[in-house]
Formats: structure tokens, sequence, C-alpha cells
């Protein structure tokens, strides 16, 4: 089989770089390694995500490198930090290979933990500081962490329900007050790490209703960061906006990656509205910006204040994560004709983003979506049909499987289902997406549909049988259907099921629909929650017996749009809805 490589001479180009001359020497102490070499070093010229600081702390100590609105730090503060947290770490028993577990928060902070977790030789492990203690206990217990790392408030209150001693939990009060008062000799005694260990681990939604750990290693990132920075150019003039929470990789992308190359990073914090989004690009001079969908959505509002005269800094304009209309990319590219417009595509598995396409000006807009394009330098792909067979000619849809050394360790503690997800191919190893698509005329990737139930809301990957896992372990519940429905323009959860009693007055109904998401958001982090909640007394079954799961969240789409203010009823089909403001 025929895996489809990115159209550069990778390894010529690498290799045409060498430390033997003036100019390659000047070259190698104007950048990190990872802005210029890449993938398949030799393992003693690997560079180190310990040193992810290093480089701009050396060469750009006192200029501003992240700011969240309350806290600004310079280069040279986010390697003393790191330095000193990396010794709390270890003084707390932290030893290579353990993992950290984070409860982030969007700050600035949150950039000197990463980097002082792998200098203490960690596994950075971020989760959501917000999401629900049965989450964190859930995820604590499969990473069993040696120390914990959050607010004073969340450590306070989680620490110990997480495992960790009291001397293992370190507040981001007291990482910020160690920049100033740690005595650093300004020595950095960097652990080996071999390249196959793991740099970070990523909770994702799973499908058997329990939180899944991708383990992606020190390779795979390092690799990363030189192959996706040929497409965002990052320099020490970048003036990125971060908008990604730090338990989500795309963090990695426009925070970690961007500060090691010196650029300057602005974290937004304030509530996601479309006058505060703009406002905060313009004062920040912003040159890249990363979206995903739904957030581009609300910068963009109705386009009239979108222009080149209000933002005229913008370089570079990247989205992915999930399908954006091509409309609103086209509004971007039209009025921006100074800046890249970048379609973006990438499983968590494969290391935050294996695709790209740039969009020209002059391409005709799509009806359904912009491809996801050709992939990284160093990404190999496949598309395979039905019965396993390469495709290879334009327009017959297949699944895309991802190889390369951006492909992860595996999931965590999970070896059967890591095996399963990563088939070694014609000796290569494959990550499989479960993504259905096709090549076009051109021969770019065009993504065309999920081939499981796993979706996109806001960005981030929800395994609907998590929810509808979830769902049925609760009382009263006989059978449950989830899927994904528009409300109000956007993507939401509709969550139907089929509970004993239903057929009562509408307050018991919404009675019930309360205990119900109460109940579900004790286990599911807020963007998995149903935004739409549906009750009836009966469902449809297949010839199996089987929840017939089409048929009731047709049921929920019709009623819907039938319904007045926040209540949804559609008394002939039994069913009775309520919005998220009504719960």
């Amino acid at each position: 089989m025929r895996p489809l490589r990115h159209p550069a001479d990778h390894e010529g180009r690498r290799a045409g770089i060498a430390m033997g001359n003036a100019a390659d020497r000047a070259k190698a102490d104007a950048m990190p390694e990872w802005a210029w070499r890449g993938a398949g070093l030799k393992a003693g010229e690997r560079p180190a995500l310990a040193r992810l600081f290093e480089w701009p702390a050396r060469h750009r100590a006192g200029a501003p490198a992240i700011a969240d609105g309350s806290v600004a730090l310079s280069f040279e503060q986010l390697e003393r930090g790191a330095r000193a947290l990396a010794h709390r770490l270890t003084a707390a028993g932290v030893r290579s290979g353990d993992c950290v577990l984070v409860l982030t928060e969007k700050r600035a902070v949150m950039a000197v933990v990463a980097a002082g977790i792998w200098k203490a030789g960690g596994i950075y492990v971020p989760v959501d500081g917000e999401a629900p203690v049965a989450r964190l206990i859930d995820i604590a217990t499969q990473t069993r962490p040696a120390a914990i790392v959050g607010s004073r408030r969340a450590v306070d209150a989680h620490g110990a329900a997480l495992g960790a001693a009291a001397h293992a939990c370190i507040a981001f009060e007291q990482v910020i007050e160690d920049i100033e008062a740690w005595p650093d000799d300004g020595r950095s005694d960097v652990p080996s790490v071999a390249e196959h260990v793991p740099a970070y681990v990523i909770f994702t939604s799973g499908s058997t209703g329990t939180p899944k750990g991708v383990v992606i290693s020190h390779r795979s990132l390092l690799d990363y960061f030189y192959n996706h920075n040929q497409v965002l150019r990052y320099t020490p003039e970048s003036r990125v906006f971060s908008l990604a929470p730090f338990h989500f990789d795309v963090s990695i992308e426009d925070t970690l990656l961007p500060l090691s190359l010196g650029a300057y990073v602005y974290q937004f914090r304030g509530l996601p509205l479309g006058p505060m989004l703009r406002k905060a690009l313009q004062r920040e001079r912003i040159t890249h910006l990363i979206a995903v969908s739904t957030l581009l959505g609300l910068i963009t509002d109705d386009g009239r204040e979108i222009s080149e005269a209000a933002l005229p800094d913008l370089r570079m304009l990247m989205t992915g994560a999930e399908v954006c209309d091509p409309k609103l990319i086209d509004l971007w590219v039209q009025r921006f004709p100074q800046a890249r417009v970048i379609n973006a595509y990438g499983p968590t598995e494969a290391t935050i983003v294996c695709l790209t396409h740039t969009i020209d000006r002059a391409e005709p807009m799509p009806a359904a979506s912009y491809p996801i394009g050709r992939p990284l330098p160093g990404v190999d792909i496949l598309l395979l049909d039905d019965d396993g067979r390469t495709i290879d000619a334009p327009d017959r849809t297949g699944e895309l499987l991802i190889g390369g050394s951006q492909v992860m360790v595996g999931y965590l503690n999970r070896p059967e289902e890591t095996a399963q997800a990563c088939p070694v191919i014609a000796g290569r190893r494959y990550y499989r997406s479960g993504d259905r698509c096709y090549y076009d005329a051109q021969g770019r990737v065009v993504y065309l549909e999920r081939m499981d139930d796993m979706v996109k809301i806001g960005g981030q990957r929800v395994h609907l049988g998590e929810i509808r896992q979830r769902a049925l372990g609760l009382p009263g519940v006989l059978r449950a259907a989830v899927g994904e429905m528009r409300v109000d323009g956007l993507t939401a959860i509709a969550l139907a099921v089929v509970l004993q009693g239903a057929d009562a007055d509408d307050a018991t109904c919404a009675a019930e629909a309360r205990r119900i998401r109460d109940a579900l958001a004790r286990h599911l982090p807020s963007y998995m929650l149903p935004r739409v909640l549906a009750l009836t007394g009966e469902a449809r079954v297949t010839s199996s017996g089987k929840t017939d799961e089409r048929a009731l969240l047709d049921r929920l789409r019709v009623a819907v749009p039938r319904g007045k203010g926040n209540y949804y009823i559609a008394p002939d089909l039994g069913v009775v809805a309520m919005s998220e403001g009504v719960l």
C-alpha cells in the first residue's frame, strides 16, 4: 500500500542543514532546534522539552512573553519560574516518568507549569479544573499522579480526593511567587529523557463511559513543533491570540510552541462575546489567530466589524477542530488579502494537527466545506475503503489513516484498544481516525463525516456513547438516544430518554429533566451536557429489539422547532423537550 507523503523532500531539506559553517551556526543560535531541524536527528542531538524556554530567555529575556489581563510575564520569568517549579516537584517526590495532574485554568502561569513539569522529568496531564469531581477522580485513578498543580482553592478542595499528599499539592499562586523569590543560580539541569517517553496525556471523551487518556511522546511533540511551524511560521515578531483552554491540546499549538520561538502570546480569559474578542484582537495587535468555527463565528458576528483596517496586523488565521461554514471562512479570505487563511485537521491521537489547507483567494467557495488539505512534512496518510484497499483515485470515500512520528504512543492503560486503533500496515504504524474522507481532483483530502458516534462541540471531542452510558445508569431511565442538532445556529447535544412515568404533566416532566441533567453534571464536563433534553414514555424499537435511536432523535428534531419560548412540546409525539435555559 502506498502512503501519501508531503510533496516536499523532507529528508533532503534537513540534510542540507549542517553545523559545519558559520551561517548555520548562527542560525542554530538564532532559534531553537525544533524551529529548523525536526525529526530524524540522532538521539544525542535531539532538543529537549525541558529546554522549552531557554532560547527566548537568553535572547529575549526582558521581552513580554505572555499575558492574561491580570499577570504578564517576560521570557526570563518563564524560564525562572519553570526552574523553580521543577525544583519543587522534585522535592515533592516527582521522578522521571511520573504523571503530574494540572487542574488547568486560562492563566499565563500555565506555560510555566508545563515547562516546569518537563524540567522535572514528569508527564504533563492537563485536565479541566472545573470538571466534576467524579471525573477528576476517575482521571487521577488512571494516572496515579505524583503531584497536583492548580489554584490554591482547587488543590485545597480536591488534592486529597485525587490521591496527592499535602506536600505534593502546589498552587499556581506559589508558582507565581517563586518567579521572583526563588534563589535561581541560572543553571538548568535537564533530565535525560528517551524520545519514546510520554510528554503529556490529554483526556478525551471515551465511548465506554469513562474518559480516555491519549499518550503523546517527546518525539511526537518535538516533531510536531518542527512540522507544523512550517505552516504556522511563528517568529519572535509574532503576536498570538490564545483562545484554547489548557486541557485542550490546541493550547500547545497557540501557546507553548509560539512562546518557545520567542513570540508573544495573549491569553483571552473573558466572556467569549464578539465585541470583547474583537477589542482584544485590536488592542494586542494580533498577527496569528487560531479559532474553532464556533469562536470564529462569534468574532465575525454579522461581518460588519471585520476588516483589514480593523485588524491590520493579522497575518494568519487558522480554523479547524470542527467543520466550519465555508461562507464564514470565505469572508476572512476576501477581507484579509495580507493574511494566510488555513483550514486544519488533526485528531488528538496524531498530535494536534497533521493536515492543513491554505485557502487561495481565487479558490471557488465549496458548498459544504473546504478541504483539510495535505499532510504536514513527516506525516503519512492512507485512505482505505470498507474492504481495506488503498484509495488513490479522487471522489472515492474511505477511512483516513494517519502515520508518521506524530502518532500517539497509545491510550493510557488500554493496550487492546491501542492495538485496534493503531494497526501496522506494510510495516508502518497508522492511527485509524474514524473519519470518512475523499481526495478531490487536486489530490487534497476532504472531510466528509464521522464513521462512529464521536462529534465535535466547540472544538471539543465528544463521544456520544459516554453520555448515553451515563444516562442509562440513572434511576428510571429505560432507554436513551443521543445525537447532535442545530439550536440557535450552533451545534448542540440532544438527549432523548424513555423514562418511567414520563406520561405526566409539564411540571413533573420539568422536574425529571432537571434531575437527569443535574445527575449528568456530576460526571460530565459542561461542554458534554445536553442543551436539549427530551422525555418520552415510549420508543420504537428495531427488529432486534434495540432502541430505534434514529427515530427517537428524529422525533426530537421535529419537536424542537415547534416549541415556543424555552419549552418545546409535541403532544402527538409524546415528547417534551426543554432547552438549557430552563434546566
